[in-house]
């Protein structure tokens, strides 16, 4: 395989689909700075407008980051159409053209106008059923011991009372220690309890803070800041998962989910599945 060219300010790369897979698998071992760049490749901006956005990441990492991705085959540069031949017109003839009829040149941009918006309506259901969907699990170096000695224990955050119950039960289901809060003070109050959770599931939003203001304080708190954070969250704007993943999140899964991609994400960060 040739080795991949020199990024330059001005190239603008694309998801290949293993590079998508690595956003919607529910597993990856990519570093937080290699998902951030995988999160922005859209193809349309180039290395220097991305550059711009991860600021915080030096010129050298970023330039190796992007080599790296592209050796794994996960972006790829957009190639450039082709320039068009140019149109010979020595042959047109403007005497052959006859007008269309007024009714038949109604009923086709009629048809056409139609077309357009099945098109759209076709579009938007495929968004709405899509979306912006992220299910990242960053894979854990090696298998995490459950800090009571027993089952993982696994602290969900979530304040939508139905899904908290759903996410409870499944867990117990898997023979992992649920425990539930539902505002910032709940969790505050079970982080008092020993032990320590062993992974905590934090949703993006919640009554009076947000997910990711208590991300960035665990993150600055001695004795928390160890602790796997996986964000189960409706926000899926690529700035929301950039700054988890700036945060230091361990996985980022926008709602809604599948009760299996969230075990399986549970196991990778743990280290265990």
């Amino acid at each position: 395989m040739n080795a991949p060219s020199s990024p330059t300010p001005d190239t603008v790369y694309e998801l290949s689909d293993a590079g998508r897979q690595q956003l919607k698998g529910g597993t990856t071992a990519l570093f937080s700075d290699a998902l951030r760049f995988l999160i922005l490749a859209d193809g349309k901006l180039s290395l220097g407008q991305i550059a711009k956005q991860l600021a915080d990441v030096p010129e050298a990492i970023l330039g190796r980051t992007v080599v790296d991705l592209q050796q794994k085959g996960f972006i790829q540069p957009v190639v450039s159409a082709a320039p068009e031949a140019s149109v010979d017109l020595s042959s047109l003839d403007f005497s052959s053209y006859v007008p269309p009829d007024p009714a038949a040149a109604k009923a086709q941009g009629e048809k056409d106008l139609a077309a357009r918006q099945q098109e759209a309506q076709s579009t938007m259901a495929l968004m709405k059923e899509q979306g912006y969907a992220v299910r990242i699990a960053r894979q854990a170096r090696s298998a995490a011991k459950p800090s009571s000695g027993g089952a993982y224990s696994v602290l969900v955050v979530e304040d939508e009372p139905a899904l908290s119950s759903t996410v409870r039960k499944f867990l117990e289901l898997e023979r992992f220690a649920p425990r539930v809060a539902a505002n910032r003070d709940q969790m505050v109050a079970e982080l008092r309890k020993p032990p320590l959770p062993d992974l905590i599931l934090l949703d993006g939003m919640l009554p009076g803070t947000s997910g990711f203001e208590i991300l960035q304080r665990l993150r600055s708190h001695p004795a928390l800041k160890a602790i796997p954070v996986i964000m189960v969250t409706a926000m899926s704007a690529r700035e929301d998962v950039m700054r988890a993943l700036a945060a230091d999140a361990n996985g980022y899964i926008t709602k809604p989910f599948k009760l299996d991609v969230l075990k399986k994400s549970i196991k990778a960060v743990l280290g265990i599945g």
